[in-house]
């Protein structure tokens, strides 16, 4: 069985959902879901979006402020750190993911994936950002210089582009989501689901 856990490294949601695979986390159950970070809106700017005004545009103010409290909400539920102030900006994903896909080691990819969630979410640090991209990627024990200079090789461009490219291939869906066996289950966002779905897989 094949597991693929997608997600963008801005959504908060991701984060969430990040957590809730911790929680199944052993030395077999690492190993057995390959990450699979897909920059959901590909025209962020470089400086970042304004989700608040972004949400505000497309649903109004008061359905906007709500939808960040809703997610606020989600992660007290799984008692990750998310600061509400740190969510009305969203910062380009593209280079965070590059770094994650630049690592050979699935553990690795793993630390840095949350090293970036928590960066973002509890300290509102801007990951778009190479040099705090490389302080974060130091902090897990990596050498930043290394892994930053790996994402200018074109595999890892390609790489990127193929996994887009797969997972639009499976239709419209929020993010995060899981594939298993490259068929959408969003059925797996509680702790019993994922440990019987990795039951399975092993």
């Amino acid at each position: 069985m094949k597991i693929e856990f997608v997600f963008d490294i801005v959504y908060p949601m991701s984060y969430v959902a990040f957590q809730k695979l911790k929680q199944n986390w052993n030395e077999h159950t690492a190993t057995r879901v390959e990450l699979l970070p897909i920059q959901r809106v590909p025209e962020i700017p470089e400086q970042g979006l304004d989700v608040l005004q972004y949400l505000t545009d497309k649903y109004g103010a008061s359905a906007a402020n709500r939808k960040l409290e809703m997610t606020k909400f989600a992660a007290y539920s799984e008692d990750v750190i998310v600061n509400i102030e740190h969510m009305k900006r969203m910062p380009n994903s593209q280079l965070a993911h590059q770094a994650i896909l630049a690592l050979d080691n699935i553990l690795d990819q793993y630390a840095l994936t949350q090293a970036l969630f928590h960066a973002l979410f509890a300290h509102g640090q801007d990951i778009a950002d190479i040099h705090v991209l490389k302080s974060i990627i130091e902090g897990i024990g990596l050498d930043g210089s290394k892994v930053l200079r790996s994402i200018q090789h074109k595999d890892i461009a390609d790489r990127q582009h193929e996994i887009t490219q797969y997972v639009k291939s499976k239709g419209q869906h929020p993010i995060p989501f899981y594939l298993v066996d490259g068929e959408v289950n969003d059925q797996t966002f509680s702790t019993q689901e994922l440990r019987q779905l990795f039951h399975r897989a092993s």
